[in-house]
């Protein structure tokens, strides 16, 4: 009880928007955070560090996430206050929204540190007046040069503006999963043979709010060795960086079997 009590504490002690604490409750919207969201970097969190939670935004709207014992954590956090956090176990379809998993995690933190990965949320339909105007398309009709003094005029004549339209959301995302399992694809290749393997099988696929890379090597010659447990640590490694270069913060799942 007085670990509750001291959970409790530390919790009403963090500037935590009450009224919205159930909004991560909305899967769909969780999954636009997770579409404007850019990975930042790593960090670790002890029980001591949830008393400044808070100040882990930096006066930014970011996500926190870790996955414990095959629980994902996810903290949402909007410039410098706590809105909501959501506990999903994918193996049982429990979800858990609320401050039931902050409490959770602080709970955990008592007993051993927490990794988390930050995400910045970055609004896509942004202030564009700082930025340069969008592209436009112009199709000039080819004609001998006119003096200079008429250019501006007939510029204002023969041009035909077609503004470029905007890709939508789903679109631009399903985009960068294609192009990160193409380089997947030559990257995890390239690295099983470094470790004496040979990729025989290769499937990337999103499942659960999760980037699922199954992998299938043999050994590659006669003599020597497929070392899985040294390609499993570079790969889980390269291929989360390179989640990150495309900008997907969906956690990875490597599955790694050795064929005999």
């Amino acid at each position: 009880m007085s670990e509750d009590k001291e959970v409790y504490e530390i919790i009403a002690s963090l500037p935590v928007d009450y009224n919205r604490v159930n909004l991560l409750k909305d899967i769909t919207f969780e999954a636009q955070l997770l579409i404007k969201s850019k990975f930042v970097k790593k960090i670790t969190l002890r029980y001591d560090d949830f008393k400044h939670l808070h100040e882990y935004s930096d006066e930014k709207d970011v996500l926190l996430t870790t996955e414990i014992s095959g629980k994902r954590f996810l903290i949402y956090m909007e410039k410098g206050k706590i809105v909501s956090t959501v506990m999903s176990d994918p193996d049982k379809g429990e979800r858990i929204v609320g401050l039931r998993p902050l409490a959770t995690l602080i709970l955990i933190s008592r007993e051993q540190p927490i990794n988390f990965k930050v995400f910045e949320v970055q609004e896509i339909t942004e202030d564009r007046t700082r930025e340069t105007p969008p592209r436009l398309v112009y199709e000039i009709v080819k004609k001998k040069k006119p003096p200079v003094k008429t250019i501006e005029k007939q510029a204002k004549r023969e041009v035909v503006v077609k503004p470029e339209a905007e890709k939508p959301v789903v679109v631009e995302f399903v985009e960068r999963i294609m192009e990160f399992k193409k380089k997947a694809l030559r990257m995890i290749d390239d690295t099983a043979s470094l470790y004496g393997c040979q990729l025989v099988d290769l499937k990337i696929g999103i499942s659960r709010g999760n980037v699922i890379v199954d992998i299938i090597v043999k050994k590659k010659g006669l003599f020597g060795k497929c070392r899985v447990d040294k390609l499993r640590e570079v790969l889980e490694n390269d291929l989360e960086l390179l989640l990150t270069m495309h900008d997907i913060s969906l956690p990875l799942k490597l599955n790694i079997t050795l064929q005999h």
